[in-house]
């Protein structure tokens, strides 16, 4: 079967039969029904894209992975045009070339560490510290029980922690 043919169909499947979920995982997170409608419309668009999705293991956890990006993109949109000065009047704050400079290294530190977390413990500390997700949320998403999901979680926080700290100077 065709590569493109299979990509389209496995996302129609999960459409079928996860689109609800999907949809529901989104409005919880959003303000508004239009803009969850268009971030799960962008997530199956973004789905279809894969190139190969044979190395999909789980292609329903993906796609929700897939979603949680999209609505941490939709979240730095909104802040950033909410960090706008309400006027002219209104000052902005200037940030010292240190100051940038330390919040880029932190920003690349932690981005090495991430990488370097196994994918589940990963998903698991990405789902609970940025998306919110409690324990029995995340064990539903990703198929693994409560108990787990805290070991996983465990396990991520004190690896970051220990190469943030040998990251230090």
């Amino acid at each position: 079967m065709n590569p493109i043919r299979r990509v389209r169909d496995l996302a129609a499947g999960l459409f079928q039969s996860r689109g609800e979920d999907l949809l529901g995982f989104l409005r919880r997170r959003v303000r508004s029904d239009a803009d969850a409608r268009d971030i799960a419309q962008e997530t199956y668009l973004r789905f279809i894209r894969l190139a190969d999705p044979s190395r999909i293991e789980n292609p329903e956890a993906y796609l929700f992975r897939i979603a949680a990006n999209l609505l941490w993109e939709h979240r730095l949109r909104q802040q950033s045009a909410t960090d706008l000065p309400a006027s002219e009047n209104e000052p902005i704050t200037e940030h010292t070339p240190l100051d940038l400079a330390v919040s880029q290294e932190l920003a690349r530190n932690l981005k090495s560490v991430l990488s370097e977390l196994p994918a589940t413990p990963r998903a698991v500390l990405v789902l609970h510290l940025r998306d919110g997700l409690t324990y029995g949320q995340i064990g539903a998403q990703i198929g693994v029980s409560d108990s787990m999901v805290k070991k996983h979680l465990n396990s991520a926080v004190t690896l970051c922690r220990k190469r943030l700290r040998d990251l230090e100077p």
